[in-house]
């Protein structure tokens, strides 16, 4: 299989056309990655992923109400694309075990970034409202966002009705708020939830981020600080999972940390075998699996034929 994500109409678009390449090699699936998708009067535009956020929408949820767009912290455009990607070529896999013929693919970041809207599609799409920016909030839970503490921040997702509410106020001192008519209910929470915050925001200023997150902790509420990467790598949690492994870099010659693959398979995850490849250092190996000689590799790589 391959993966690709040449700009249409460009050398390497023609070089390695499905059309071409299937001919050849009929088992062979290939994917293919773009900013805007295949048709449309955009198909064409190239794109990264900070132009798919702020065109399918996402920067336009990303920020606090008062503030400019902001894009999301880390490329969930490209992410996006990438993870349904995996799930089409999976399904094109399963159906070459099936048949033997091979797939071409498509997705793209803007698709799959409205792939992902879920819940703020859900709701436009049911009242034509426009949605607006909540910060850390979320649009149909209340409360749901981080809170300013005496030395951070604190998540606190209460994600029920009634019962988790109830073991909030009871446990931050404010039961009354329970039986408020404003906040009896989480829809009228949505509705309240200014009000809600103006008894939230300042209690939760008093005092550490620990404190709060103990405390919570142990009436049952869902809670978590908001941790910097280097906290987040030096959790116990994360050495437990086993989500960070070492390997040696040839380039280097020295141990090269990285993040490991997120799924476990009969409770055992994969190694982390190799460091990340040069850039091309497998390109040669690649066009030869095609089925390229020596010289047409050397003529599509650019360089001469040895």
């Amino acid at each position: 299989m391959a993966v690709e994500n040449f700009r249409p109409g460009s050398s390497l678009s023609r070089t390695f056309a499905y059309e071409e390449l299937s001919a050849r090699h009929p088992h062979l699936v290939v994917l293919h990655l773009s900013a805007f998708g295949e048709q449309g009067p955009l198909a064409s535009e190239p794109g990264y992923d900070m132009t798919a956020q702020a065109a399918a929408g996402l920067m336009s949820l990303t920020g606090e109400p008062d503030g400019p767009p902001v894009k999301a912290g880390y490329a969930i455009g490209d992410l996006g694309a990438a993870l349904f990607g995996l799930a089409g070529v999976t399904a094109a896999l399963v159906e070459r075990a099936r048949t033997g013929m091979g797939q071409y693919l498509t997705t793209s970041l803007y698709e799959s970034q409205l792939a992902l809207h879920v819940n703020w599609a859900t709701a436009h799409f049911a009242t034509g409202e426009r949605p607006t920016r909540l910060g850390s909030g979320h649009p149909s839970l209340v409360p749901y966002q981080a809170y300013a503490t005496a030395d951070g921040h604190l998540v606190v997702a209460v994600g029920n009705d009634d019962a988790l509410f109830r073991s909030l106020v009871a446990a931050l001192g404010l039961p009354a708020l329970a039986d408020d008519p404003r906040f009896t209910t989480n829809s009228a929470r949505v509705t309240h939830r200014d009000a809600l915050n103006a008894h939230l925001e300042p209690l939760l200023a008093t005092r550490p981020t620990a404190h709060w997150s103990a405390l919570l902790r142990e009436a049952g509420v869902p809670a978590a600080p908001v941790r910097h990467l280097d906290e987040v790598y030096a959790s116990p949690q994360t050495e437990a999972l086993g989500m960070v492994r070492t390997v040696d870099h040839p380039a280097t010659g020295g141990p090269l940390r990285q993040v490991a693959f997120p799924v476990s398979f009969q409770g055992v995850r994969p190694p982390v075998r190799t460091a990340p490849p040069a850039l091309g250092e497998h390109s040669a190996e690649i066009l030869t699996e095609l089925g390229y000689d020596e010289a047409e590799s050397a003529r599509i790589l650019g360089g001469p034929a040895s």
